[in-house]
């Protein structure tokens, strides 16, 4: 399919005043010695979720230090989607899910006929999740890396045990947590445990003066003067939209004047988000102060960005969540997360201080209502956030790690 694209110049010295001179000194550093290196990311779609995200930010910026970064996109048709999907839900722990030799055959066609669109003659050549995994059969003699952003704590085993394959022809995987690295692929390959990161100067979480953020507000018909709580992600059922219209509901008994911002991105590599938007338009039931919203409204990056700093709290009630970049952008802009103690967001919200990890809909409501009556309380946990951010989820550090990888495998 080609090149993800991006139409953003990015030069490390713009991070300087975020992160300091010393660590800009450092990338700078570890940079020369991969100067002039091709590598090239691999994933399934060009927008909409978190590793489109990344690549997006990550790919100018890695040109910036000196790489030849190259970001692929891998093309399939529907059924090859559908397939992925069921993959994608069966690693995340749905056991139900069967995959037949059809479905086998299918999956692993498409990523040959790839190969004919697809530059893979990188120095390093990244794939990620299990979308593009059989590429790795047809590799030469570069180094491969398989980057995992799910959550494989407790994957369905029928359907790992058809995955593994793959994984094992990597020279590494990289996991977000260390219990998503599976006991089977331990010792066979190297591992690593890396965080996603945002980028702070990307239109999606860029400063905005505050007349931009009420004018977009008031667009949608938002008002900028009541409480607004909210939840940016896919709609899917592990993100549980239903479960956050019902937490807005109790809180609403609480407090009359709240209102709920729901924004999703539909991706061509997820069939199911058509689905559950619809559950969700459903279950909203025409109450005026749910306001549901996708890039088929016109929400773009800014808009987003313009919400989440309006937000009052942000939620993010996923039951399984390999990180959930949509916290670390709530975070910096300093609005307090309530969230499910789910797969990495219990590194970003930590329970009491930049947040609260809640365990259901009840103990959420009570959170959301403390924050919206404790204006103080909620600024306070916000400021904390950010500063977590900044140490831990920056697209700067996460330029760094790879480097530190690319070294570590080529040998440098």
């Amino acid at each position: 399919m080609g090149s993800g694209s991006w139409d953003i110049m990015r030069s490390i010295k713009d991070y300087e005043a975020i992160i300091g001179r010393d660590e800009v000194r450092s990338i700078l550093r570890l940079a020369k010695r991969v100067y002039g290196a091709k590598v090239i990311h691999v994933n399934a779609t060009a927008y909409g979720g978190g590793v489109a995200e990344i690549l997006k930010n990550l790919i100018p910026l890695a040109q910036s230090v000196g790489l030849k970064a190259k970001w692929e996109v891998i093309k399939g048709d529907p059924e090859f989607f559908k397939i992925t999907k069921a993959i994608h839900n069966a690693l995340q722990g749905s056991k139900e899910i069967r995959l037949t030799e059809e479905m086998k055959d299918h999956y692993i066609m498409v990523a040959k006929k790839n190969i004919e669109y697809l530059d893979l003659e990188g120095d390093v050549v990244i794939i990620h999740d299990p979308q593009p995994l059989p590429l790795v059969d047809y590799r030469g003699k570069n180094k491969w890396i398989w980057r995992c952003h799910i959550d494989l704590s407790d994957p369905n085993p029928e359907v790992w045990g058809f995955i593994r394959r793959y994984v094992i022809k990597f020279d590494a995987a990289v996991f977000t947590l260390e219990r998503y690295i599976p006991d089977d692929v331990k010792g066979l390959i190297r591992t690593y445990v890396r965080y996603p990161a945002i980028d702070p100067l990307s239109d999606k979480n860029k400063p905005l003066p505050t007349t931009t953020i009420v004018k977009i507000l008031e667009r949608f018909g938002i008002d900028p003067e009541r409480p607004i709580i909210g939840q940016v992600s896919r709609f899917d059922p592990w993100k549980d939209p239903l479960g956050v219209i019902d937490v807005y509901r109790k809180v609403k008994k609480r407090i009359k004047d709240v209102q709920l911002v729901m924004i999703g991105c539909f991706a061509h590599d997820d069939p199911e988000g058509y689905e559950w938007y619809r559950k969700t338009m459903d279950y909203a039931n025409g109450d005026r102060d749910i306001h549901i919203l996708t890039n088929m409204d016109g929400v773009s990056d800014l808009e987003v960005n313009a919400f989440q700093r309006a937000f009052t709290v942000a939620l993010q009630l996923s039951r399984r969540e390999g990180f959930g970049l949509s916290v670390t952008e709530a975070l910096w802009k300093g609005v307090p997360v309530v969230a499910r103690r789910a797969g990495g967001i219990p590194l970003q919200v930590i329970n009491g201080v930049t947040g609260y990890l809640i365990n259901g809909i009840e103990s959420a409501s009570r959170k959301v209502t403390l924050l919206i009556r404790r204006p103080w309380l909620a600024r306070l946990l916000g400021e904390k956030g950010r500063e977590h951010v900044r140490r831990n989820f920056l697209i700067t550090k996460l330029l760094k790690d790879y480097l530190r990888m690319h070294i570590d495998l080529v040998g440098i």
